[in-house]
């Protein structure tokens, strides 16, 4: 009989331009056999077939209105095992509770801070995953760390082959993340000022955090000004996740500065068939056999003009073999399932 799984994530939308792929993590586990309920602090439009209860967070409801109906739900659901997917705060919201009924519970996280949330929530918790060694520094030679790499759901991400020709040039790059600090991009278009003017850059994306990202955004913009790229940069905003299923077959080469973990997006557009450009650490813990010196944009930009591009088979390899959401799910499996 399969084990009752509850799945914690921020936002269950997979309409959404960032955090669609969590219905693909969700709807993973349960092909797994394992019986899914997900809660969400938010709830779009979804394909699930398994219970999804909101916090509220798309109706605007308080922290503290879905601190309360959290409470609830993890105390009336039936459920074996729990896992929470990136909210270290849900993870500290329900600790109490599920370490009092012995509930073995996990967390998946794949950033470098140790929170106040997840100083609350790494008492109890079973075993914290991380796409790469780098992430969760504070819990290197603590047993339940477990470095697992990323995973895409591949069946999502086949998309059409493209000739070469239908493509945009070499030249033409595509960076997809959001629009934060975080993801360096401001290093990605210092290194594109030093290349030849053929060298263009589309990017798709969006600010997420209202308090810090705006500020990053208003820097972009004025960086692009003042290096002179107006006419080789393109803005093109946010597109629901499907909608990249269309856009990353029509480039051939992708580019990403994410210094210290995975960035799925990366994983994604090796999957489609694009060349990728990231930092050593990224390609170490990928797979990928070529990365820039270091991370100055005299490196960075030295090294696309070296590049060569790869077949898409060669790519989807790479993928394959060891980043597709079902091994993912089930290298955590190994510890879920028997509650350890």
């Amino acid at each position: 009989m399969p084990q009752k799984l509850l799945f914690i994530t921020p936002k269950i939308d997979e309409s959404h331009d960032d955090l669609a792929f969590a219905s693909l993590w969700a709807k993973a586990f349960n092909e797994a056999d394992f019986d899914v309920q997900v809660i969400c602090t938010s709830k779009g439009k979804n394909s699930l077939d398994f219970p999804v209860y909101s916090l509220g967070g798309e109706r605007s409801v308080s922290r503290f209105g879905q601190f309360l109906k959290f409470q609830k739900l993890i105390m009336t659901l039936k459920y074996d095992r729990v896992f929470v997917h990136m909210t270290p705060r849900w993870l500290a919201a329900g600790s109490w509770f599920w370490w009092l009924r012995r509930k073995p519970h996990y967390l998946w996280f794949t950033h470098y801070t140790r929170t106040l949330a997840l100083k609350i929530g790494d008492k109890t918790v079973k075993r914290m995953f991380a796409a790469t060694k780098e992430c969760l520094p504070q819990y290197d030679g603590d047993s339940r760390k477990i470095v697992t790499g990323h995973g895409i759901d591949t069946d999502f991400w086949q998309t059409e082959s493209l000739s070469d020709q239908e493509r945009e040039p070499l030249t033409h790059l595509l960076c997809v993340h959001r629009i934060s600090r975080s993801k360096r991009f401001d290093l990605v278009l210092r290194a594109l000022a030093l290349l030849p003017p053929e060298y263009k850059l589309t990017h798709y994306g969006q600010p997420q955090d209202p308090r810090i990202d705006p500020e990053y955004a208003n820097e972009i913009k004025s960086l692009v000004t003042d290096l002179g790229l107006t006419d080789r940069v393109k803005f093109m905003g946010a597109v629901p996740m499907p909608e990249l299923k269309k856009v990353y077959p029509r480039f051939q080469t992708f580019i990403n500065m994410v210094p210290r973990t995975i960035d799925k997006t990366v994983v994604e557009a090796i999957y489609c068939g694009l060349t990728p450009i990231m930092t050593y650490g990224q390609a170490e813990a990928i797979g990928y056999p070529g990365w820039p010196a270091d991370d100055t944009p005299e490196s960075i930009a030295g090294y696309i003009k070296r590049m060569r591009s790869k077949s898409r088979e060669e790519l989807q390899n790479i993928v394959n073999n060891g980043h597709s959401l079902k091994a993912l799910i089930e290298k955590m499996a190994v510890f879920i399932r028997p509650g350890r």
